[in-house]
């Protein structure tokens, strides 16, 4: 029953693109007259009439113009849908171009690329690094790793993750000043600033309500400041201050013990991490490959980088 619902709806809109029975029966492979009985069908099934016959003229009605806009869009999803399977069988090759933050890419995936190459041998990886948004179109960049909230109409978004900001200093600075227990803490620290261009300025450091999770902002002082992500660990390793990193920052320095999180209650999410690829009507299986590595990657330890 499907199957010849199916067939008839497609008879009709052969017909309807075709503009005969004739050559609707050309292009299906059947003839003439199996395509105005499946039509027929349908129109009794419908209790609709879809087509004015004569017998020189062939013209839709208002409903089949309305059921041939409504077919044709099911008939194109589908037909999506199966090339979408088999683009999802074909296995990754060739050449994929990627674009990453310098920082979130050099600690967190660059580490665990070769596992994506060892698993698909044919796949080969040319990877860069820049902390603005490059024109992936322009440039011919398969796919970008992204921080924050990208606006591109003609860029795909795909989420992979969340940052955390994680507030840290030395167990030298820590033994010496103590350690902040309140936000309102803060103000009796040296706090390492991150420099804004854009408001002009410095950056707030952002927590969350214990109780509530709610987004807060903090300002901060402090007699240092700086616009490097590198620069603020190093600021904090040298026990030059409070510093408030992204997770995948402070991680490595916090499992050496070079740094201790404090306020970890008040730790609050940022921004997303994305993937972002130039829209198209299939997306290839080397780019699929990669959002599925890293939103892996970015989900080993937690589901928060």
């Amino acid at each position: 029953m499907a199957t010849d619902r199916l067939g008839s709806i497609t008879a009709f809109i052969r017909v309807a693109e075709l503009g005969s029975f004739a050559a609707a029966g050309r292009s299906l492979s059947i003839s003439p007259s199996a395509v105005s009985k499946s039509v027929s069908r349908l129109e009794e099934r419908l209790q609709l009439r879809l087509f004015q016959r004569t017998t020189r003229t062939l013209a839709m009605t208002d409903d089949g113009r309305l059921f041939f806009e409504r077919c044709s869009t099911i008939l194109k999803d589908l037909d999506q849908a199966e090339e979408d399977m088999l683009q999802r069988a074909a296995r990754p090759s060739g050449l994929l171009r990627i674009e990453m933050p310098t920082a979130l890419g050099r600690l967190r995936i660059i580490p665990m690329l070769g596992q994506l190459t060892s698993r698909f041998p044919e796949l080969r990886i040319a990877a860069t690094f820049a902390d603005t948004l490059t024109d992936p179109i322009a440039t011919g960049i398969d796919a970008v790793v992204r921080i924050g909230y990208p606006r591109d109409p003609r860029l795909m978004v795909k989420r992979v993750g969340t940052v955390k900001y994680i507030t840290c200093a030395s167990p030298a600075y820590l033994a010496v000043r103590g350690r902040p227990l309140t936000l309102e803490d803060l103000s009796q620290h040296d706090c390492v600033r991150r420099v804004s261009y854009d408001p002009p300025g410095f950056a707030p450091w952002r927590f969350k309500d214990v109780e509530t999770g709610t987004p807060l902002e903090r300002s901060v002082e402090g007699t240092l400041s700086c616009d490097s992500p590198d620069a603020m660990v190093d600021f904090g390793l040298a026990g030059s201050g409070l510093v408030q990193l992204h997770t995948y920052m402070a991680e490595p320095h916090i499992a050496s013990g070079n740094l201790l999180e404090v306020l970890a209650p008040y730790a609050g999410d940022g921004p997303p991490i994305s993937i972002l690829f130039p829209s198209s009507k299939n997306l290839a299986p080397k780019v699929r490959a990669f959002i599925e590595f890293v939103t892996h990657v970015l989900d080993q330890r937690s589901a928060t980088p």
